[in-house]
């Protein structure tokens, strides 16, 4: 395996991190990644209409770097896009550690996995490494619903293999992960005066607290969990809330568990908006009224021992020395689409820490380690 070069890899980390690319807007880095797959490495570079599609201004980019043809090809992916607040990043060195010096996250997550795969791609390169062909995913929108990997127009890409770099700590691989539903509510009650005629209105604020209150939610087991994260509504403290939109999720490993669960907070909404009635003076009776609607954001993926694409990996941390650990993840990534799609794909730590805060940090030992590893799956693919 060719020496690391280390300075190089972390200048072109640095520099990375100060292009912004918070999700929807990763048209600049989308360029510098294009560039230099294209310049520096001699890929050929494809780009799908996903941008229109989710309303950003840049598309997935699929690069195919061509090797030895008659070698089984691999495929790497990783995410342009960042949360916020991700613009005018400033990275700074301290001891051993990459953060970011103002108050935002520092972009690690996902560009420390770009710049330690553009490395082992430089080094492929510049030694002459009799390696596969490689295929070369960045996609956009990831953090805000995997929406660059549901659109990726898949028929560019070569491997049925795949790695994800898009983990925290180095030693660990993700092997399975959750499906999920989305769970949009409305409630519709009656509004009134809050002060002088209340008994006139139904309230949709008192209707989803109740309703929230006899929801399953947090952690259920150890394969599922749930969660109402966003409620909105109301105009005033003086009215009797009309409507209130509720935003909620749940996730499991097991999909009984993913419909039971489901299905009883649906149930929790429309006994909430029963009970919650106005009897009007001709003795008809209205009732708060609700629209729940459920949608499959991913399905889930799960990598059984003994398949290549993890056998792969496991035999290069034992080359390097890395005490590995598959473990289970609670949350979904690109790689649940991948295998949705038919590409196997696991997710391989890459060393980004307290990602999605303005505590975020990176070691620079990791950014190295995890070119090593990116190698070591190059190599190991080549045999």
């Amino acid at each position: 395996m060719p020496e690391i070069n280390k300075d190089r890899l972390v200048n072109k980390f640095m520099e990375m991190v100060k292009i912004s690319s918070e999700s929807l807007n990763e048209e600049n880095f989308g360029i510098y990644c294009k560039n230099f797959l294209e310049n520096e490495i001699g890929c050929e570079i494809y780009e799908d209409d996903s941008k229109s599609k989710i309303g950003g201004n840049q598309s997935n980019i699929i690069a195919k770097y061509y090797g030895n043809s008659m070698k089984k090809a691999i495929m790497f992916a990783a995410h342009l896009d960042t949360v916020k607040p991700g613009e005018n990043i400033v990275p700074v060195i301290e001891g051993s550690r990459i953060v970011s010096s103002s108050n935002t996250i520092l972009g690690a997550d996902d560009k420390a996995g770009i710049a330690s795969l553009f490395e082992a791609l430089l080094l492929i390169k510049e030694n002459e490494i009799d390696a596969p062909d490689i295929d070369i995913v960045l996609t956009v929108g990831e953090e805000i619903g995997l929406l660059g990997a549901k659109h990726l127009d898949y028929s560019y890409l070569r491997a049925k293999e795949a790695y994800a770099l898009d983990s925290e700590e180095v030693e660990k691989i993700c092997v399975q992960a959750p499906s999920q539903n989305s769970i949009d509510i409305e409630i519709l009650g009656i509004e009134a005066h809050a002060g002088m005629c209340p008994e006139k209105g139904i309230s949709a604020v008192k209707t989803a607290a109740e309703a929230i209150v006899n929801m399953p939610l947090g952690r259920i087991d150890s394969h599922t969990t749930t969660n109402m994260g966003i409620i909105k509504g109301g105009l005033a403290t003086n009215i009797v809330t009309k409507k209130v939109e509720i935003k909620g999720e749940v996730r499991s490993h097991s999909e009984d568990k993913l419909k039971f669960y489901t299905d009883k907070i649906k149930e929790a909404i429309y006994t909430a908006c029963s009970n919650n009635r106005l009897t009007l003076p001709d003795g008809s009776v209205k009732t708060a009224i609700c629209t729940v609607n459920v949608n499959r954001e991913y399905n889930s993926m799960h990598i059984k021992p003994g398949e290549s694409v993890l056998e792969r990996a496991e035999q290069v941390y034992r080359k390097l020395g890395i005490p590995y650990k598959t473990f289970t993840g609670g949350g979904g990534s690109d790689a649940n689409i991948f295998n949705e799609h038919g590409i196997k794909t696991i997710i391989l730590g890459i060393g980004m820490m307290n990602v999605h805060t303005v505590n975020e940090y990176i070691e620079m030992d990791d950014l190295a380690l995890t070119t090593k590893i990116i190698l070591g799956l190059i190599e190991e693919a080549s045999k």
